[in-house]
């Protein structure tokens, strides 16, 4: 009988395809992935359950599968297994997305349909994300977010620039305090609402959306996949607010459930348990639970846009709709969290079908796997068979009559070879090879807490279930690296086949030239002026950047070329004047900016270094780079302040710990009070921290250098290591014995005279001395003396801990092998000009100390006065380094300086720029003179005879030719500058 349908719905089909051309017949398909989203949805009746009023919809108009399985434990294998039609233990993909690399006669899905007259269409996390795992045959547009992806392998990105992380990182309770080593695992956090639209699934939802609303003359087939509700949990707030989080059911667990585990697993998941054990001893369970429901619920209203836009198209009648996630997710059951496992939580995921052909609101249990979607789509929708044999089964009858439907065993591979678990209805059976058995009665046992797979009795159940498996097992596909085995050829891309010798100039890898093995140290500090000893500032105790200098060659006219953090280091990281960046302000992003472009960091990487960063290099963690340009990173918090441990300890005593969710919010409020004085940023706080150096973020940096130093991560790699220093950026906090360094009363400056602001432009000067306190044009002699005290304090403290960077540099003799770079990203003003903070064109706001310790060409304490810019860092780097450096950079090598300190070089004005508003303000100088420009004004001054720049001489008879020679040239340096 069932020989006779499927016959009679062939010839339905040919009947359907030959009356009035085979297009106009053919069902569209609209193909939605979700990522790490286990079978919590609404119409599933799970516990916990989600709030899907979308998917719950689209369930209730079609089939929806209860039981429904994953053909890989994690992102890369289950959607290898997906596209291509085959197990791992056919393509030997058991870790891996790329099997069209060793199996280039695969056809992959889109392939598939393309073939069948099909128009196809993809956007989002389909494949994995990575470099190079996309197959890109057989799409007609593979939408992008950004071009320049293209141009990296077809990377995606989970992230976008304009999406904030969260005020407080780590967000989550779980990793509050922690380093964040990568990823983004456990961490959860609401976001503003209004950012909802700048998130990366939502472009990709909409832009998936946008197709439904065009006319198509061919049947399409539209995939959009989406990252959510995989971590990090973050997303809006309106989410967030759908859950009482007091109100969350936990899933069920045994306390003794890892017992009767096979040796080798539980001790894995002992080990592993302790993220569940954590997670309950912080009263944190329910939270992470509650920022997975809310991206669940953030997934489905995306979905739900999508789904939308199909029902008021014209082809809602004519389109068969297919929803699944990759894999499920562990949230603690068998003391777990995350994926890689056999078991239910890991395998069981969404699975629904809408549309012609499909029975509606229908809930079927009949097992099922993820990868009969291929061989289901070939039936439905008449595509021709692939050239490789498909190792799925067309659910298609199943679809049409769902209550006949006859249950059957389903594979799923682990991650090596001849580890599996077989699944139906009623069992569970999984092996681990030579490592041990487990097998569940899923009907006495749906939870998975008694493994019978020793008991005598049931080894005939084991033996039949065994029958299912594959015969033979492909060994594990090779492992290929990015860096080296990735070939990009402008937007096309492909991997490197076992033996092929490759031409390094065609790999991932950007540079054309062998590096000579030089390492390189870059010390970054946040807000430091000229106050330090090698600047000539005899009023600081600096011994460290002393002896240092001593040692090297200092440039004694260096420059940023935008005042301000984020600017200023998306500008030196990108080798690029602000105006080319893009990134004029602190929320701007470089890759949203200039996409494509590539960092210093990225660069060192592409070209062999081991790459490490800890402290503040790039502004802020969303502006961190990622592993595309890291191999490790850091970013360190200041351990808890005594005046807000004593708070917390009288609070605790009368309400329980901080942490438990009915204090939370109480004790954000009194927290804020307790360090208003010291750790704030408006007013900018001051003071002893009562911390010892190690406790302070600095202290942490400096340490994580040191031990990088010491313990080599990067093998026979040269490294590439950029230390962040957050000191001397408010708030001024420092251990005491530094502030003992500077007695108030010892504090020196020269007060300004009231008139100074009536020469200058308005827009030259800044208002945030309001915020530390002080009035226009008004000394405060009590207050500057404090806040300097406070600043040097801090100068003193990095100091101490940059000697702990070199010291550790010279112990792991590494040091004449090592090019080493002290800077600051800009300078900032106590109290000259009246002003306090950065964000002016001054030479105390843009001036810079910078040190350079060159192996065999800089000599022992030589000094230029060569024109500097920070942009000059990347191109000397790699100039020193042997390679050839990317086109991009706009600034100059500083080499040929290095060895002839006499010399002043070809760069005769350095160039900076900061906004007022929508307004620019422009400031040229070179070794005499300093130009400034503004909407409302110049500035003009002889830095020879007034270095302060106290004395503006832009109206001053005689220096006609000197302004316009200033104005010529800053016409034409804007002009190169905005290229």
């Amino acid at each position: 009988m069932t020989r006779i349908w499927n016959l009679f719905k062939a010839a339905h089909l040919v009947v359907l395809l030959s009356a009035g051309g085979a297009h106009a017949k053919q069902p569209n398909v609209l193909f939605l992935a979700v990522d790490d989203m286990n079978d919590w949805i609404g119409s599933l009746g799970a516990t916990p359950r989600a709030i899907t009023p979308n998917l719950d919809k689209l369930a209730a108009r079609g089939v929806n599968f209860s039981n429904a399985h994953t053909p890989g434990v994690y992102c890369a294998p289950a959607r290898a297994a997906i596209f291509s039609g085959q197990f791992a233990s056919t393509t030997g993909c058991y870790r891996s997305t790329d099997y069209f690399t060793d199996h280039p006669e695969i056809e992959g899905l889109p392939q598939s349909f393309s073939k069948a007259g099909y128009t196809t269409f993809g956007v989002g996390k389909l494949y994995h994300h990575m470099p190079g795992s996309i197959d890109v045959r057989g799409w007609d547009d593979f939408h992008l977010r950004k071009p320049s992806q293209r141009q990296e392998g077809w990377s995606l990105d989970n992230w976008t620039e304009e999406t904030p992380f969260p005020d407080s990182f780590p967000a989550s309770v779980f990793n509050k305090g922690k380093e964040i080593k990568g990823g983004l695992f456990l961490e959860w956090a609401a976001l503003p609402n209004e950012k909802e639209e700048k998130m990366a699934d939502t472009i990709r939802v909409n832009w998936a959306a946008d197709q439904l609303g065009k006319k198509h003359d061919k049947p399409f087939f539209l995939a959009c996949g989406i990252y959510a509700p995989h971590f990090p949990n973050y997303c809006p707030q309106k989410y967030f607010d759908l859950y009482d989080r007091d109100q969350i059911e936990l899933p069920p667990i045994k306390v003794d459930d890892l017992e009767d585990l096979p040796e080798r697993m539980k001790r894995a998941k002992t080990a592993r348990s302790k993220i569940h054990k954590e997670l309950e001893a912080k009263g944190a369970v329910k939270d992470a639970i509650h920022g997975y429901l809310a991206c669940m619920s953030y997934a489905d209203a995306m979905m739900g846009r999508v789904l939308n836009a199909l029902e008021k198209s014209p082809y809602a009648d004519n389109t068969i709709v297919v929803l699944w996630s990759d894999h499920g997710y562990h949230h603690g059951e068998k003391y777990d969290w995350g994926k890689h496992t056999l078991w239910e939580r890991t395998s069981n995921v969404p699975f629904i079908w809408a549309g012609p052909g499909v029975k509606k609101g229908a809930v079927t249990d009949v097992t099922a796997s993820l990868i009969d979607m291929y061989p289901t789509f070939v039936e439905m929708c008449g595509l021709p068979k692939p050239h490789q044999k498909l190792e799925g089964t067309s659910l298609a009858s199943t679809l049409e009559k769902p209550e006949i439907a006859k249950d059957r065993d389903v594979y799923l591979p682990y991650m090596t070879p001849g580890e599996y678990a077989i699944i139906n209805k009623d069992w569970r059976y999984i092996t681990y090879g030579d490592s041990g058995e487990e097998l569940y009665d899923l009907k006495s046992d749906p939870n998975e807490w008694n493994n019978l797979a020793e008991n005598p009795n049931y080894e005939d159940t084991k033996r039949v279930l065994r029958k299912s498996a594959p015969k033979k097992f492909a060994p594990a596909a090779p492992k290929r690296t990015i860096g080296k085995d990735l070939i990009i050829e402008g937007e096309t891309f492909r991997w490197r086949k076992e033996g092929e010798k490759v031409n390094p100039k065609k790999t991932a890898q950007s540079g054309k030239k062998k590096g000579n093995k030089k390492n390189v140290l870059l010390i970054v500090c946040d807000d430091l002026n000229t106050h330090v000893s090698p600047s000539g500032y005899d009023h600081i105790k600096t011994p460290t950047l002393a002896k240092f200098a001593s040692k090297a060659m200092t440039f004694n006219r260096a420059f940023c070329q935008y005042p301000v953090c984020g600017p200023s280091r998306a500008s030196f990281l990108s080798g690029l004047y602000p105006q080319s960046s893009g990134v004029i302000d602190n929320k701007a992003d470089i890759r949203q900016t200039r996409p494509g472009t590539l960092s210093m960091p990225q660069f060192f990487k592409e070209n062999g270094y081991w790459t490490g960063s800890v402290g503040k290099v790039f502004h802020s963690p969303r502006h961190e780079h990622g592993e595309v340009a890291w191999n490790a990173v850091h970013r360190f918090n200041n351990d808890e302040l005594p005046v807000v441990a004593e708070t917390r300890k009288k609070f605790e005593a009368d309400n329980g710990s901080v942490e438990l969710p009915k204090n939370r919010k109480a004790w954000r409020a009194l927290e804020k009070q307790a360090k208003s004085k010291l750790d704030a940023q408006t007013p900018p706080g001051y003071g002893p921290s009562g911390l010892s150096d190690e406790q302070h973020k600095d202290g942490k940096n400096a340490r994580a250098v040191a031990r990088w130093l010491k313990e080599k991560p990067n093998g026979k790699k040269p490294f590439f290591i950029t230390c962040g220093i957050q000191k001397p950026h408010v708030p001024f906090l420092a251990p005491q014995k530094y502030f003992d360094l500077y007695p108030l009363g010892s504090i020196v400056y020269t007060p300004e005279k009231v008139n100074l602001w009536d020469k200058i432009p308005r827009r030259a000067i800044n208002t945030r001395f309001k915020e530390f306190g002080f009035e226009a044009s008004k000394e405060n002699d009590g207050l500057r003396r404090e806040y300097m005290q406070a600043y040097h304090a801090c100068v003193s403290f990095i100091d101490a801990q940059i000697k702990i960077v070199l010291d550790s540099l010279k112990e792991s003799g590494e040091w004449e092998n090592t090019i080493v770079i002290f800077t600051s990203d800009h300078g900032y003003h106590l109290g000259d000009h009246f002003l306090w903070g950065k964000v002016t064109l001054f030479d105390i706001g843009a001036k810079v100390p910078f040190i350079v310790h060159a192996p065999g060409l800089t000599k022992p304490g030589t000094q230029s006065e060569a024109m500097v810019e920070l942009i000059d860092i990347y191109p000397t780097l790699a100039q020193l380094t042997g390679l050839t450096p990317p086109g991009h950079l706009q600034g100059a090598s500083l080499r040929p300086l290095l060895d002839h300190p006499e010399r002043l070089g070809k760069k005769k004005y350095a160039y900076s720029i900061v906004t007022r508003g929508k307004e620019m303000g422009y400031a040229l100088r070179n070794q005499r003179w300093r130009y400034g420009k503004w909407s409302d004004g110049e500035e003009l001054y002889n830095l020879t005879n007034d270095p302060e720049e106290k004395n503006n001489l832009v109206k001053k008879e005689g220096l006609e030719h000197r302004l316009g020679e200033f104005r010529r040239v800053l016409k034409i340096r804007q002009e190169q500058a905005a290229k």
